[in-house]
């Protein structure tokens, strides 16, 4: 569902509201925080005060720098401090997700009446219940949508913005790589037109040395089963989602491989699974048998209390059987 198809019932429930909370999905990454931002930005418009919910303790490198670097304007809020800024009127907007046990706090939605989400990955029966609901899966990306609701509703754009939305179109197309499209392309031109700094996008994405020897030990363990490469993390060692994401995206570039599905430990009891595919075979279905989910092209899950190997294992069955 193309956002400017709701543009006006978006704006009519924003210019009812009083103070409005945006929250996008646990362990953020550009596209979510990039996205709160520019909706943020799209509301100053309408003199709306408003809060990004960040619970996240750690964080990926390129969000940090994005939040060492924030507009002093732009307010963050913990979840549990919601409750004494919101109101009758209050509303929640929920970005880059549309399943409640994927974002920052989900007892947070309980508290609001009315919700919007928007996101542009697919739906599915764990989708929240929300008063407007926008999503689009043929976007690259949230940002993409946020930058089409900003300039459709003749927003004059600012190199800060314009940035930020471009990093997060880049990162979830891995520089243009998957999930582009005609209007990827064209609203990607726009906000470079409108002084995207492609140095400041490159720098939020650099790589960590050690990192990337870390990954490269991931890339080691590869099986492949029906041109579906799986990699793993050691038992022993945490990582951070951005890590096992660009793991993924490497092992895609091999010759034959269509999709791929790195498996390893990303908190002290959680296991992460990242997939990536061509968009021969829809990872966002696979990963919801782990409570996951995403696009035909990307898609994650968290499975709790579990090992990797047990994951690998049901993982593989799955594979085997598409």
């Amino acid at each position: 569902m193309n956002i400017n198809e709701n543009s006006q019932e978006l704006v009519n429930m924003i210019t009812e509201a009083s103070t409005i909370f945006l929250m996008a999905h646990k362990d953020l990454d550009l596209d979510a925080i990039n996205s709160c931002i520019g909706i943020d930005y799209f509301l100053k418009k309408y003199k709306k005060k408003a809060y990004i919910i960040i619970d996240d303790k750690r964080k990926e490198p390129g969000v940090k720098k994005v939040l060492q670097n924030l507009d002093k304007k732009i307010k963050l809020i913990k979840s549990s401090k919601v409750i004494n800024k919101k109101d009758s009127k209050s509303i929640l907007i929920i970005l880059d997700t549309n399943k409640a046990k994927l974002t920052q706090n989900s007892d947070i939605i309980k508290q609001f009446d009315k919700i919007i989400n928007i996101d542009h990955h697919d739906k599915s029966i764990e989708s929240i219940q929300s008063s407007l609901s926008i999503i689009d899966s043929s976007a690259s990306s949230t940002c993409e949508m946020i930058i089409e609701l900003i300039e459709n509703n003749n927003i004059e754009l600012n190199s800060y913005i314009s940035t930020l939305l471009l990093g997060g179109i880049i990162l979830d197309t891995n520089y243009f790589k998957s999930h582009s499209t005609a209007k990827t392309f064209y609203y990607s031109y726009r906000l470079m037109d409108n002084g995207a700094k492609m140095c400041d996008i490159n720098e939020w994405l650099k790589q960590d040395i050690k990192d990337y020897k870390r990954r490269q030990k991931i890339i080691s363990t590869v099986k492949v089963i029906n041109d579906i490469a799986i990699a793993k993390g050691t038992q022993r060692s945490e990582y951070q989602k951005e890590e096992i994401a660009k793991t993924a995206d490497s092992l895609l570039t091999f010759n034959k491989i269509k999709a791929s599905f790195v498996i390893a430990k990303i908190d002290k009891n959680v296991v992460g699974i990242s997939g990536r595919s061509n968009g021969s075979i829809n990872v966002g279905k696979v990963l919801e048998q782990f409570n996951g989910g995403g696009s035909e092209t990307e898609a994650a899950a968290r499975i709790e209390d579990d090992n990797i190997n047990n994951v690998i294992e049901e993982l593989s069955k799955l594979i085997r059987n598409l």
